[in-house]
């Protein structure tokens, strides 16, 4: 489950509006066969993946995911009828999908005789699907606060002169948190004094998130 929690982690900022997913699909002597997790929204699921590297060796074996198998159509099919037809006899998966349009998958499962079995590492793979769960359980986004300051509480010289006052290991941080997130968020007052790119930099392969510029005045951007 670890691993598939760490091949989840590959989709975060390019499967938004859906969740990341990661799967690990064991064959009959528990040896890893196929590996997948959901890369882009519209694209196939995690489980497809790792069904389509499995091959033949997938029956008879165990899918573990991080995510309960959907049991809906949308842009694409359902995981757990792909799981039925591959010929898999077990299912480990982590969180429960609490969206009402695709949850049920462990039900259907189930009915079809596999083995299934929830709550492995729930914990660990939820803080990896943080974002999307807040999104359907709350109704809102979550939000990471990225603040950066000096020990006396200072984020920048007084005189404005200034460029960065944190390390090169730290900004790099930053770039992979907002390759992470679907929007970058800043205040109208930062947008007027820094004029901040407020974009993904040397993360290969980042879907740039959206700007956005908090202001309450409408000062920042004008119409000519």
């Amino acid at each position: 489950m670890r691993r598939a929690i760490a091949l989840a982690a590959r989709g975060l900022g390019s499967t938004s509006p859906n969740p990341v997913v990661g799967c690990v699909v064991l064959d009959q002597a528990g040896r890893t066969v196929g590996e997948g997790w959901h890369q882009r929204a519209g694209g196939p699921h995690a489980e497809i993946h790792a069904l389509a590297e499995a091959g033949e060796d997938a029956r008879g074996g165990t899918a573990v995911v991080t995510l309960e198998p959907c049991d809906h159509t949308g842009r694409t099919g359902p995981c757990a009828q792909a799981l039925i037809e591959a010929g898999i006899s077990r299912v480990v998966y982590a969180v429960s999908d609490p969206s009402p349009g695709a949850a049920g998958g462990a039900l259907t499962l189930a009915a079809a005789g596999i083995d299934v079995e929830g709550g492995l590492l729930a914990d660990e793979a939820a803080a990896g699907n943080a974002a999307w769960l807040t999104s359907v359980l709350h109704g809102r986004p979550y939000v990471t606060w990225k603040y950066a300051a000096t020990l006396d509480g200072r984020t920048a010289a007084a005189d404005g002169s200034s460029r960065w006052i944190t390390s090169p290991e730290s900004r790099s941080d930053v770039h992979r948190l907002r390759a992470e997130s679907d929007a970058v968020l800043v205040g109208s007052g930062t947008a007027r004094a820094d004029d901040p790119q407020l974009a993904v930099r040397d993360v290969p392969g980042a879907v740039q998130p959206l700007r956005v510029v908090v202001d309450t005045e409408a000062t920042v951007v004008r119409a000519g």
